[in-house]
């Protein structure tokens, strides 16, 4: 009985370690998939394999405003309010110092730090070739702006980083 008993023993010894060895391998797996995907630090640039894809086109609205003699200017507020929202003011005008007006803006902004947290949002016509919106933007740090005007002769793609 004694030789019975410790062969039982020494089954689940071994058992035991390899049920244990596949356990810390399922945790550290498990763990491991958590960081990857559920942190939102750890994000790709925001439609990067669409403007891959089109790169031709998003060159070309990229460089549309200068090829139309249009100036694009894009004021960030330096100050944000007591709810960490920031002004964003964007005029574009001809080459005559005209502002170019009945566009439609679009604002894409994001965070370097949370590429996956991005904000859509178009901006108001305010008068005098001037559009504006107001954003949640409480952190400092690097922000990628790009704006999609819609109206002009073509599209144009103003892309900009601010360093807040």
């Amino acid at each position: 009985m004694d030789k019975i008993q410790a062969e039982r023993k020494a089954k689940r010894m071994w058992l035991s370690l390899v049920a244990m060895l596949m356990g810390i391998q399922i945790v550290i797996g498990y763990v491991s998939i958590r960081l990857a995907t559920g942190d939102p630090t750890v994000a790709i640039v925001p439609n990067y394999h669409e403007e891959a894809l089109n790169w031709d086109q998003h060159k070309t609205a990229l460089s549309a405003a200068k090829r139309l003699g249009l100036e694009p200017a894009l004021e960030v507020s330096t100050t944000a309010d007591g709810n960490g929202f920031r002004a964003i003011v964007f005029a574009l005008r001809d080459t005559n110092g005209r502002p170019v007006a009945n566009l439609d803006v679009v604002a894409s902004v994001y965070r370097h730090a949370r590429a996956s947290e991005i904000q859509n949002v178009p901006l108001s016509k305010v008068g005098d070739g001037k559009f504006m919106t107001s954003l949640s933007m409480p952190h400092t740090g690097l922000w990628q702006i790009n704006l999609t005007v819609q109206g002009a002769a073509e599209p144009i793609l103003i892309s900009e980083e601010y360093s807040l």
